[in-house]
This record gives structure tokens, C-alpha cells and sequence, in this order.
């Protein structure tokens, strides 16, 4: 039976799907092409070439021989260079070493506001 301005529905069940395995995780969100045109360079070798740059900016880092590396520009690889860093990662020594440091701020405080005595003045 049709009524007027209703679709039709379909009497078939759909098919789920037949792949049931979790698509991969990429380590930058997103896969990374097989092939890079020349002129262009992939997240990972910007990142790679930025931390070398770090490590040793005169020889193995300079402007130059990264460009003739990766077939880029040498204008573009120092604006690049210039403008973008990668940043360090700082664990603390201890994470234990930093509550106990603030926990004797923290006692230290009521000690000197009399926080800590009993209401009673037992």
C-alpha cells in the first residue's frame, strides 16, 4: 500500500557489515601519504628535520642541507625553521618530591594561622 508523500519501505533486512575490526590508529591522527610530491614534506619529516635543526643547527640541521635533503626550497625550510619549534617534555624528577614539597607549604601555613588546634583548646 502507497499513500501520497510516504516513501515506500523496504521489506528486506539491510546487511550489517561483514568487517567487524576497528579501523587503525595513526600516530598524527591520520595516514600518512605513501608518496611525497618534491617541494613537500610529510608531518614527520617536519618534525624530524625541526628536532635535528635543535640538536645541531651548523651542520646536519642548516637551512641548506635539509633542503637538498627533502628536495625543498631553501627560502622556505629557514622561514619554516624560524617560525616553528618542537617543545621539550619536562617529567619531574619525582612526583612524589613536589606533594611532599606542597604539603609542607600547606602545613607550614596552618601552622602559622593556628589552623590545627582544637576547637575545645584541649
Amino acid at each position: 500500500m502507497h499513500i501520497f508523500g510516504t516513501a515506500q519501505i523496504s521489506s528486506g533486512r539491510h546487511k550489517l557489515p561483514e568487517d567487524r575490526v576497528r579501523p587503525k590508529r595513526f600516530e598524527y591522527g591520520f595516514q600518512e601519504p605513501e608518496t611525497i610530491r618534491p617541494g613537500r614534506c610529510s608531518i614527520r619529516q617536519a618534525l624530524q628535520f625541526l628536532s635535528e635543526h635543535r640538536t645541531d643547527p651548523d651542520e646536519v640541521g642548516s637551512a641548506e642541507s635539509i633542503a637538498r635533503r627533502y628536495n625543498l626550497d631553501v627560502k622556505r625550510v629557514d622561514s619554516v625553521l624560524t617560525h616553528f619549534s618542537v617543545f621539550d617534555v619536562e617529567k619531574p624528577k619525582s612526583l612524589t618530591e613536589g606533594a611532599e614539597k606542597l604539603q609542607a607549604q600547606i602545613l607550614a601555613k596552618s601552622e602559622s594561622h593556628n589552623f590545627g588546634q582544637n576547637i575545645r583548646g584541649d
